[in-house]
């Protein structure tokens, strides 16, 4: 081969990894579990699947809520043990009369969903001061 074909390969193959999809935390679907933070609360699953691009898509089944309750949700820092700042704040959810919510496919960046951050759910939409249900995402 040739140094100029040699060359060549050199050039596509970072050309190649530099169009890659390197912002994502993983490729693939993870499944978040959310658990009450207290003896009794809501609890579910997050879904989190990556797609093309520095994205992925969220949404959530849970169940436990107060029935017809609202409540802020946000992706914050750290861990369940020890949420800090926001990251990102999701919809409102509002629960059924079954006290069931969900949370539609949501596009959110990959460095919102990576890990070492957490999924929060609080008591209300009118404060964020009080958890009530969280999920570690790893």
């Amino acid at each position: 081969m040739s140094r100029i074909g040699a060359l060549w390969g050199v050039v596509a193959l970072v050309a190649t990894a530099a169009c890659s999809d390197s912002t994502g935390p993983t490729s693939g679907t993870r499944t978040v579990q959310v658990t009450p933070t207290g003896s009794f609360g809501p609890s579910g699953t997050v879904t989190i699947t990556d797609i093309s691009g520095p994205n992925a898509t969220l949404t959530a089944t849970l169940t436990g809520f107060d029935a017809n309750s609202s409540h802020s949700v946000a992706i914050v820092e750290g861990t369940c043990a020890a949420p800090g700042s926001t990251v990102l704040t999701l919809p409102n959810l509002t629960a059924t009369s079954a006290g069931e919510a969900t949370i539609a496919s949501t596009t959110v960046s990959d460095d919102a969903v990576a890990a070492g951050h957490a999924i929060v759910f609080y008591e209300s939409t009118s404060t964020t001061s009080a958890l009530i249900a969280c999920g570690d995402i790893t």
